[in-house]
């Protein structure tokens, strides 16, 4: 069996709340980023390692959908977040 990637949120990041969204920048992008609903919620998430398996359930259960229907968004989500090194793998 092989071990599943494990994802972290960098941890020089500060998001801070603004009108029930998450707001952060990237230093090194050079960018703001805004998080709603579920992409806040895993981001929150995202503060201990934590694998795509791990998440899908913690969404599941949060919002009531079934981990089949939140997996693929979650892993294109993290592509994403991984992509502009926002968050990392380990």
């Amino acid at each position: 069996m092989t071990d599943s990637p494990r994802y972290l949120r960098r941890p020089d990041l500060r998001a801070v709340e603004m009108d029930g969204e998450l707001v952060m920048m990237g230093l090194d992008q050079g960018e703001y980023y805004g998080l709603k609903d579920v992409a806040a919620s895993l981001w929150n998430h995202l503060a201990e390692p934590r694998t795509v398996e791990e998440l899908a359930g913690l969404v599941a259960a949060e919002y009531d959908v079934s981990t089949e229907v939140c997996r693929p968004d979650i892993e294109s989500f993290l592509a994403e977040l991984v992509g502009k090194d926002l968050v990392r793998t380990s």
